[in-house]
Protein backbone atom coordinates (compact mmCIF):
# COMPACT_ATOMS: atom_id res chain seq x y z
CA UNK A 1 0.00 0.00 0.00
CA UNK A 2 1.49 3.42 -1.31
CA UNK A 3 0.72 6.61 0.08
CA UNK A 4 0.64 9.51 -2.65
CA UNK A 5 1.07 12.14 0.36
CA UNK A 6 3.76 10.71 2.74
CA UNK A 7 4.44 14.19 4.10
CA UNK A 8 1.42 14.66 4.78
CA UNK A 9 1.20 11.73 7.17
CA UNK A 10 4.07 11.98 8.99
CA UNK A 11 3.18 15.84 9.66
CA UNK A 12 1.43 14.18 13.08
CA UNK A 13 3.07 15.57 16.72
CA UNK A 14 0.60 13.41 18.20
CA UNK A 15 -0.38 16.14 20.60
CA UNK A 16 -3.86 14.57 20.67
CA UNK A 17 -6.07 16.97 20.27
CA UNK A 18 -8.17 14.55 17.99
CA UNK A 19 -9.36 12.84 20.87
CA UNK A 20 -10.59 15.77 22.14
CA UNK A 21 -13.15 15.66 19.36
CA UNK A 22 -13.55 12.77 18.10
CA UNK A 23 -17.00 10.87 19.21
CA UNK A 24 -15.79 7.49 19.08
CA UNK A 25 -12.76 7.89 21.29
CA UNK A 26 -15.19 9.77 23.93
CA UNK A 27 -17.39 6.78 24.29
CA UNK A 28 -14.94 4.23 24.18
CA UNK A 29 -11.62 6.06 25.13
CA UNK A 30 -9.45 3.71 23.13
CA UNK A 31 -6.31 4.99 21.28
CA UNK A 32 -7.20 3.63 18.25
CA UNK A 33 -10.99 4.53 17.20
CA UNK A 34 -8.72 8.29 17.39
CA UNK A 35 -6.92 10.02 14.81
CA UNK A 36 -3.73 9.97 16.28
CA UNK A 37 -3.76 6.05 16.72
CA UNK A 38 -4.73 5.76 13.11
CA UNK A 39 -1.80 7.15 11.63
CA UNK A 40 0.75 5.67 14.04
CA UNK A 41 -0.74 2.53 12.61
CA UNK A 42 -0.44 4.04 8.88
CA UNK A 43 3.09 5.24 9.66
CA UNK A 44 3.92 1.91 10.58
CA UNK A 45 2.58 0.13 7.58
CA UNK A 46 4.24 3.01 6.00
CA UNK A 47 8.10 2.23 6.99
CA UNK A 48 7.63 -0.75 6.59
CA UNK A 49 6.87 -2.45 10.48
CA UNK A 50 3.45 -3.33 9.53
CA UNK A 51 2.30 -5.49 7.49
CA UNK A 52 -1.27 -3.76 5.85
CA UNK A 53 -3.69 -6.77 5.94
CA UNK A 54 -7.13 -7.17 7.75
CA UNK A 55 -6.55 -6.50 10.98
CA UNK A 56 -5.79 -2.66 9.56
CA UNK A 57 -8.51 -2.58 7.61
CA UNK A 58 -10.14 -2.90 10.95
CA UNK A 59 -9.03 -0.19 12.56
CA UNK A 60 -9.37 1.82 9.94
CA UNK A 61 -12.88 1.27 9.41
CA UNK A 62 -13.39 2.24 13.45
CA UNK A 63 -13.91 5.69 12.26
CA UNK A 64 -17.40 7.96 11.04
CA UNK A 65 -15.34 9.89 8.35
CA UNK A 66 -16.91 12.80 10.54
CA UNK A 67 -14.00 15.19 9.66
CA UNK A 68 -13.96 16.14 13.61
CA UNK A 69 -9.95 15.57 13.93
CA UNK A 70 -8.95 17.11 10.45
CA UNK A 71 -10.79 20.27 11.13
CA UNK A 72 -9.17 19.98 14.89
CA UNK A 73 -5.88 19.53 14.06
CA UNK A 74 -3.49 22.22 14.68
CA UNK A 75 -0.66 20.24 12.25
CA UNK A 76 -3.18 20.53 9.36
CA UNK A 77 -3.03 16.85 9.26
CA UNK A 78 -5.64 15.54 6.14
CA UNK A 79 -6.92 12.73 8.55
CA UNK A 80 -9.57 11.75 6.58
CA UNK A 81 -8.14 12.18 3.54
CA UNK A 82 -5.13 9.93 4.41
CA UNK A 83 -7.90 7.30 5.60
CA UNK A 84 -9.55 7.18 2.72
CA UNK A 85 -6.30 6.74 0.74
CA UNK A 86 -5.45 3.62 3.09
CA UNK A 87 -9.00 2.29 2.81
CA UNK A 88 -8.59 2.52 -1.09
CA UNK A 89 -5.14 1.35 -0.87
CA UNK A 90 -6.26 -2.20 1.16
CA UNK A 91 -9.37 -2.59 -0.94
CA UNK A 92 -6.95 -2.98 -4.33
CA UNK A 93 -4.47 -4.92 -2.22
CA UNK A 94 -7.12 -7.49 -0.46
CA UNK A 95 -10.46 -7.10 -2.11
CA UNK A 96 -13.60 -6.14 -0.68
CA UNK A 97 -15.78 -8.53 1.47
CA UNK A 98 -18.41 -10.31 -0.19
CA UNK A 99 -21.84 -8.26 1.45
CA UNK A 100 -20.00 -5.20 0.77
CA UNK A 101 -19.40 -5.78 -2.90
CA UNK A 102 -23.23 -6.44 -2.91
CA UNK A 103 -24.31 -3.43 -1.46
CA UNK A 104 -21.75 -1.39 -3.28
CA UNK A 105 -22.61 -2.97 -6.98
CA UNK A 106 -26.75 -2.46 -5.77
CA UNK A 107 -26.24 1.40 -5.46
CA UNK A 108 -24.58 1.39 -8.79
CA UNK A 109 -28.27 0.06 -10.39
CA UNK A 110 -30.81 2.32 -10.03
CA UNK A 111 -33.00 -0.42 -11.85
CA UNK A 112 -32.39 -2.50 -8.60
CA UNK A 113 -33.05 0.05 -5.87
CA UNK A 114 -36.48 0.87 -7.80
CA UNK A 115 -37.34 -2.84 -7.68
CA UNK A 116 -36.59 -2.93 -3.75
CA UNK A 117 -38.48 0.33 -2.81
CA UNK A 118 -42.17 -1.08 -3.01
CA UNK A 119 -41.87 -4.20 -0.89
CA UNK A 120 -39.63 -2.74 1.76
CA UNK A 121 -42.29 0.35 2.08
CA UNK A 122 -45.57 -2.48 2.20
CA UNK A 123 -43.12 -4.35 5.10
CA UNK A 124 -42.97 -0.81 6.58
CA UNK A 125 -46.52 -0.11 6.74
CA UNK A 126 -47.60 -3.61 8.05
CA UNK A 127 -44.91 -2.84 10.80
CA UNK A 128 -43.30 -6.07 10.04
CA UNK A 129 -39.39 -4.38 11.28
CA UNK A 130 -40.72 -2.58 14.38
CA UNK A 131 -42.50 -6.42 15.31
CA UNK A 132 -39.35 -8.22 14.08
CA UNK A 133 -37.40 -5.73 16.55
CA UNK A 134 -40.28 -5.82 19.47
CA UNK A 135 -40.93 -10.02 19.40
CA UNK A 136 -37.14 -10.71 17.97
CA UNK A 137 -34.92 -7.86 19.07
CA UNK A 138 -32.20 -9.88 21.49
CA UNK A 139 -32.52 -13.05 19.39
CA UNK A 140 -31.34 -11.02 16.38
CA UNK A 141 -27.85 -10.65 15.12
CA UNK A 142 -26.56 -6.87 15.91
CA UNK A 143 -26.55 -6.28 12.35
CA UNK A 144 -29.85 -7.47 11.36
CA UNK A 145 -31.18 -5.54 14.14
CA UNK A 146 -28.90 -2.45 13.23
CA UNK A 147 -30.51 -2.90 9.71
CA UNK A 148 -34.42 -3.30 10.57
CA UNK A 149 -33.49 0.33 13.28
CA UNK A 150 -32.11 2.12 10.37
CA UNK A 151 -34.25 1.30 7.92
CA UNK A 152 -35.29 4.96 6.19
CA UNK A 153 -39.10 5.31 5.51
CA UNK A 154 -39.73 4.20 2.29
CA UNK A 155 -42.29 5.63 -0.11
CA UNK A 156 -44.48 3.41 -2.26
CA UNK A 157 -43.20 5.60 -5.28
CA UNK A 158 -39.99 7.50 -5.48
CA UNK A 159 -39.61 11.39 -5.79
CA UNK A 160 -38.91 10.95 -9.29
CA UNK A 161 -41.27 8.63 -10.37
CA UNK A 162 -43.67 11.28 -8.82
CA UNK A 163 -42.44 13.92 -9.77
CA UNK A 164 -42.59 12.75 -13.46
CA UNK A 165 -46.50 13.55 -13.27
CA UNK A 166 -46.76 17.03 -11.69
CA UNK A 167 -48.21 19.03 -14.25
CA UNK A 168 -45.51 21.44 -14.25
CA UNK A 169 -41.99 22.22 -13.11
CA UNK A 170 -42.26 25.84 -12.57
CA UNK A 171 -42.21 28.54 -14.27
CA UNK A 172 -38.24 29.12 -15.09
CA UNK A 173 -38.70 32.88 -14.87
CA UNK A 174 -35.02 32.74 -12.69
CA UNK A 175 -33.73 29.81 -14.80
CA UNK A 176 -33.35 26.02 -14.66
CA UNK A 177 -32.01 23.70 -11.73
CA UNK A 178 -30.83 20.52 -11.99
CA UNK A 179 -32.05 18.91 -8.97
CA UNK A 180 -29.71 15.70 -7.68
CA UNK A 181 -32.19 13.64 -5.96
CA UNK A 182 -29.62 10.99 -4.56
CA UNK A 183 -30.78 7.57 -3.27
CA UNK A 184 -31.37 7.78 0.28
CA UNK A 185 -33.98 11.02 -1.02
CA UNK A 186 -35.43 9.74 -3.62
CA UNK A 187 -35.92 6.81 -2.73
CA UNK A 188 -36.44 6.77 1.06
CA UNK A 189 -37.43 10.49 2.01
CA UNK A 190 -39.57 11.31 -1.01
CA UNK A 191 -41.93 13.60 0.85
CA UNK A 192 -38.86 15.68 1.70
CA UNK A 193 -37.54 15.30 -2.21
CA UNK A 194 -40.83 17.16 -3.02
CA UNK A 195 -40.74 19.35 -0.35
CA UNK A 196 -37.07 20.96 -2.03
CA UNK A 197 -38.93 21.22 -5.05
CA UNK A 198 -41.54 22.65 -3.95
CA UNK A 199 -39.40 25.61 -2.32
CA UNK A 200 -37.42 25.53 -5.71
CA UNK A 201 -40.37 26.50 -7.87
CA UNK A 202 -41.78 28.79 -5.44
CA UNK A 203 -38.50 30.89 -5.93
CA UNK A 204 -39.19 31.31 -9.84
CA UNK A 205 -37.17 28.08 -10.68
CA UNK A 206 -37.72 25.52 -13.50
CA UNK A 207 -36.61 22.01 -11.55
CA UNK A 208 -35.18 19.08 -13.58
CA UNK A 209 -34.84 15.65 -12.13
CA UNK A 210 -32.81 13.92 -14.26
CA UNK A 211 -31.87 10.51 -14.01
CA UNK A 212 -28.82 10.01 -11.79
CA UNK A 213 -26.74 7.35 -10.26
CA UNK A 214 -25.32 7.13 -6.58
CA UNK A 215 -23.04 9.81 -5.84
CA UNK A 216 -20.32 7.68 -4.57
CA UNK A 217 -19.86 8.71 -1.05
CA UNK A 218 -20.27 4.93 0.24
CA UNK A 219 -18.10 3.35 -2.69
CA UNK A 220 -15.26 5.79 -1.60
CA UNK A 221 -15.70 5.43 1.84
CA UNK A 222 -14.74 1.34 1.25
CA UNK A 223 -12.05 2.15 -0.78
CA UNK A 224 -13.65 1.54 -4.16
CA UNK A 225 -12.12 4.26 -5.65
CA UNK A 226 -12.83 3.44 -9.51
CA UNK A 227 -16.55 2.97 -9.32
CA UNK A 228 -16.85 6.06 -7.09
CA UNK A 229 -14.96 7.83 -10.49
CA UNK A 230 -17.32 6.08 -12.94
CA UNK A 231 -20.26 7.30 -10.75
CA UNK A 232 -19.23 11.00 -11.10
CA UNK A 233 -18.77 10.83 -14.52
CA UNK A 234 -21.99 9.69 -15.17
CA UNK A 235 -23.39 12.17 -12.94
CA UNK A 236 -21.30 14.91 -14.74
CA UNK A 237 -22.84 13.85 -17.81
CA UNK A 238 -26.39 13.92 -16.89
CA UNK A 239 -26.28 17.29 -15.20
CA UNK A 240 -23.40 19.62 -16.37
CA UNK A 241 -25.74 21.07 -18.91
CA UNK A 242 -27.87 22.99 -16.20
CA UNK A 243 -26.35 26.51 -14.48
CA UNK A 244 -27.13 25.37 -10.84
CA UNK A 245 -26.75 21.94 -9.24
CA UNK A 246 -28.61 21.54 -6.11
CA UNK A 247 -28.77 18.64 -3.71
CA UNK A 248 -30.66 18.28 -0.32
CA UNK A 249 -28.41 15.53 0.87
CA UNK A 250 -25.59 16.53 2.95
CA UNK A 251 -23.63 13.66 1.53
CA UNK A 252 -24.45 14.11 -1.99
CA UNK A 253 -23.69 17.46 -1.95
CA UNK A 254 -20.29 16.80 -0.67
CA UNK A 255 -19.56 14.26 -2.94
CA UNK A 256 -20.34 16.55 -6.14
CA UNK A 257 -18.35 19.28 -5.01
CA UNK A 258 -15.16 17.14 -4.76
CA UNK A 259 -15.60 15.57 -8.10
CA UNK A 260 -13.51 18.13 -9.33
CA UNK A 261 -10.72 16.80 -6.96
CA UNK A 262 -11.96 12.71 -7.92
CA UNK A 263 -11.45 13.35 -11.40
CA UNK A 264 -8.32 15.97 -11.39
CA UNK A 265 -6.15 13.34 -13.06
CA UNK A 266 -8.76 12.12 -15.84
CA UNK A 267 -7.65 14.32 -18.96
CA UNK A 268 -11.28 14.25 -20.14
CA UNK A 269 -13.43 14.94 -17.38
CA UNK A 270 -10.63 17.17 -15.10
CA UNK A 271 -12.22 20.47 -16.40
CA UNK A 272 -15.98 19.04 -16.80
CA UNK A 273 -15.54 18.18 -13.10
CA UNK A 274 -13.68 21.46 -12.02
CA UNK A 275 -16.73 23.15 -13.39
CA UNK A 276 -19.69 20.56 -12.50
CA UNK A 277 -18.60 21.05 -8.70
CA UNK A 278 -18.65 24.82 -8.84
CA UNK A 279 -21.88 24.70 -9.77
CA UNK A 280 -23.07 22.16 -7.34
CA UNK A 281 -24.36 23.84 -3.93
CA UNK A 282 -26.60 22.30 -1.22
CA UNK A 283 -30.46 23.38 -0.58
CA UNK A 284 -29.96 25.58 2.06
CA UNK A 285 -26.89 27.56 0.37
CA UNK A 286 -28.80 27.97 -2.21
CA UNK A 287 -32.04 29.50 -0.74
CA UNK A 288 -30.47 31.52 0.90
CA UNK A 289 -27.40 32.74 -1.80
CA UNK A 290 -30.52 33.45 -3.94
CA UNK A 291 -32.79 35.26 -1.57
CA UNK A 292 -35.78 32.65 -0.49
CA UNK A 293 -39.02 34.23 -0.25
CA UNK A 294 -39.73 34.51 3.53
CA UNK A 295 -42.26 32.16 4.57
CA UNK A 296 -45.44 33.30 6.12
CA UNK A 297 -47.59 30.80 7.70
CA UNK A 298 -47.06 30.16 11.34
CA UNK A 299 -45.48 27.27 12.93
CA UNK A 300 -45.65 27.69 16.43
CA UNK A 301 -42.84 25.10 17.31
CA UNK A 302 -39.44 25.13 19.41
CA UNK A 303 -37.32 23.76 16.61
CA UNK A 304 -33.44 22.67 17.34
CA UNK A 305 -30.56 21.59 14.59
CA UNK A 306 -28.18 18.74 14.12
CA UNK A 307 -25.42 19.85 11.58
CA UNK A 308 -24.12 16.58 9.37
CA UNK A 309 -20.75 16.15 9.08
CA UNK A 310 -20.91 16.04 5.43
CA UNK A 311 -22.45 19.45 5.51
CA UNK A 312 -20.70 21.72 8.44
CA UNK A 313 -16.90 20.42 7.89
CA UNK A 314 -17.55 18.68 4.22
CA UNK A 315 -19.19 22.40 2.94
CA UNK A 316 -18.16 24.60 5.15
CA UNK A 317 -22.35 25.30 5.70
CA UNK A 318 -23.75 26.00 8.85
CA UNK A 319 -25.35 29.47 9.47
CA UNK A 320 -27.77 29.09 6.28
CA UNK A 321 -29.89 26.09 7.74
CA UNK A 322 -30.09 28.15 10.95
CA UNK A 323 -31.22 31.38 9.16
CA UNK A 324 -33.52 29.16 7.16
CA UNK A 325 -35.27 27.78 10.23
CA UNK A 326 -35.37 31.54 12.43
CA UNK A 327 -37.12 33.01 9.39
CA UNK A 328 -40.14 30.31 10.15
CA UNK A 329 -43.03 32.58 11.72
CA UNK A 330 -43.63 30.91 14.86
CA UNK A 331 -40.45 28.72 15.60
CA UNK A 332 -38.85 28.78 18.50
CA UNK A 333 -34.87 28.19 17.72
CA UNK A 334 -32.84 26.89 20.24
CA UNK A 335 -29.44 25.39 19.54
CA UNK A 336 -28.64 22.04 21.49
CA UNK A 337 -25.33 21.14 22.88
CA UNK A 338 -22.90 19.52 20.10
CA UNK A 339 -25.01 20.35 17.80
CA UNK A 340 -22.12 19.69 15.14
CA UNK A 341 -20.63 16.54 16.56
CA UNK A 342 -21.84 13.57 14.68
CA UNK A 343 -24.81 11.27 15.25
CA UNK A 344 -23.29 8.05 14.89
CA UNK A 345 -25.07 7.27 11.93
CA UNK A 346 -22.29 7.56 9.18
CA UNK A 347 -23.94 5.76 6.26
CA UNK A 348 -23.82 1.95 6.68
CA UNK A 349 -21.68 2.17 10.04
CA UNK A 350 -24.59 2.15 11.86
CA UNK A 351 -25.19 -1.02 10.23
CA UNK A 352 -21.40 -2.51 10.27
CA UNK A 353 -20.88 -1.51 14.07
CA UNK A 354 -23.98 -1.19 15.47
CA UNK A 355 -22.76 -0.91 19.29
CA UNK A 356 -20.55 2.01 18.34
CA UNK A 357 -23.13 3.99 16.23
CA UNK A 358 -25.76 3.99 18.99
CA UNK A 359 -22.95 4.55 21.43
CA UNK A 360 -22.90 8.00 20.09
CA UNK A 361 -26.47 7.66 18.99
CA UNK A 362 -27.50 8.02 22.19
CA UNK A 363 -25.25 10.92 23.52
CA UNK A 364 -26.90 13.03 20.35
CA UNK A 365 -30.46 11.81 21.19
CA UNK A 366 -29.73 12.82 24.98
CA UNK A 367 -28.72 16.18 23.65
CA UNK A 368 -31.99 16.62 21.40
CA UNK A 369 -34.41 15.59 24.62
CA UNK A 370 -32.21 18.31 26.76
CA UNK A 371 -33.52 21.07 24.20
CA UNK A 372 -37.01 20.52 25.17
CA UNK A 373 -37.63 20.70 21.19
CA UNK A 374 -40.83 19.79 19.34
CA UNK A 375 -38.77 18.93 16.16
CA UNK A 376 -35.01 18.39 15.53
CA UNK A 377 -33.95 19.04 11.70
CA UNK A 378 -31.22 17.96 9.70
CA UNK A 379 -30.34 18.34 6.24
CA UNK A 380 -28.88 14.51 5.66
CA UNK A 381 -31.11 11.43 5.14
CA UNK A 382 -28.75 9.43 6.98
CA UNK A 383 -28.55 11.18 9.87
CA UNK A 384 -32.69 11.76 10.17
CA UNK A 385 -32.96 7.88 9.82
CA UNK A 386 -30.17 7.77 12.99
CA UNK A 387 -32.00 11.02 14.68
CA UNK A 388 -35.32 8.92 14.68
CA UNK A 389 -33.94 5.94 15.98
CA UNK A 390 -32.33 6.64 19.26
CA UNK A 391 -34.98 9.33 19.82
CA UNK A 392 -37.76 6.36 19.80
CA UNK A 393 -35.15 4.03 21.50
CA UNK A 394 -35.66 6.54 24.53
CA UNK A 395 -39.41 6.94 23.95
CA UNK A 396 -39.25 10.76 23.43
CA UNK A 397 -42.09 11.27 20.53
CA UNK A 398 -39.53 14.81 19.20
CA UNK A 399 -40.01 14.98 15.22
CA UNK A 400 -37.43 14.45 13.16
CA UNK A 401 -37.92 16.39 9.71
CA UNK A 402 -35.60 18.21 7.02
CA UNK A 403 -35.96 21.60 6.93
CA UNK A 404 -37.36 21.79 3.45
CA UNK A 405 -40.07 19.86 5.02
CA UNK A 406 -40.93 22.47 7.75
CA UNK A 407 -39.85 25.50 5.49
CA UNK A 408 -42.79 24.10 2.88
CA UNK A 409 -45.21 23.50 5.65
CA UNK A 410 -44.51 27.22 6.45
CA UNK A 411 -45.63 28.24 2.95
CA UNK A 412 -48.28 25.99 2.59
CA UNK A 413 -49.98 27.33 5.66
CA UNK A 414 -49.32 30.89 4.59
CA UNK A 415 -50.62 30.66 0.94
CA UNK A 416 -47.64 30.34 -0.55
CA UNK A 417 -47.45 26.49 -1.99
CA UNK A 418 -46.01 26.07 -5.38
CA UNK A 419 -47.57 24.21 -8.17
Amino acid sequence: MEFRELAALFKCNKCGSCTSVCPLYQNTVHEGMAARGKVALLEAVADGRLKAGESVRAKLEDCLLCGACATNCPSFVPTTDLFLEARAGLAKDLGLPVPIRMLLAALRSPALMSLGTPPLALLQRAGIPRIMLEQLGGLLPDAVRAGLRSMPPAPLRSFRSQAEHLPTNGDGRRGTVGYFAGCFMNWGYAEAAMATRTMLTGMGFRVEAPAVVCCGVPHRAYGDIEAARDLARKNIVALEAYEHVVTDCASCGAALKEYRHLLKDDPDYRERAEKFSRCAADISEFLVKHEFPKPEGHIPLRVTYHDPCHLVRGQGIKSQPREILKAIPGVEYVEMQGADVCCGAAGSFCVTHPALSESVGRDKADHVIATKADVVVSGCPSCLTQLRAMLAAKGSKIKVMHPMELLAASCKAGGGESK
